[in-house]
């Protein structure tokens, strides 16, 4: 029997950072309210990241690219903006 070697998909482990109660209250404010901020690989780039923005049906992307931790942080850094900025009035 001849086995031949699979062709390898590019892969990119997502980074790993502990999110705090107030972090999830900011994300979880932002899922509810059609705002999907994640993170993506750079593919043009090794170990680099971007982070993206879907507001309801509009895609914009940071063009900035971040290592992995400090993606996680600018991800969380804009929950919180879209949080504050559209929950003052109640507050």
């Amino acid at each position: 029997m001849v086995f031949k070697k699979r062709r390898k998909d590019k892969r990119r482990t997502a980074p790993y950072l502990f999110q705090t109660a107030e972090m999830l209250k900011h994300w979880g404010w932002c899922l509810r309210n059609r705002i999907q901020i994640c993170v993506v690989p750079n593919w043009n780039t090794a170990d680099r990241w971007n982070v993206e923005i879907t507001i309801i049906d509009k895609v914009s992307l940071d063009p900035v690219d971040y290592t992995g931790v400090e993606a996680l942080n600018k991800m969380y850094e804009y929950c919180k903006y879209y949080y504050d900025k559209n929950t003052k009035d109640e507050k």
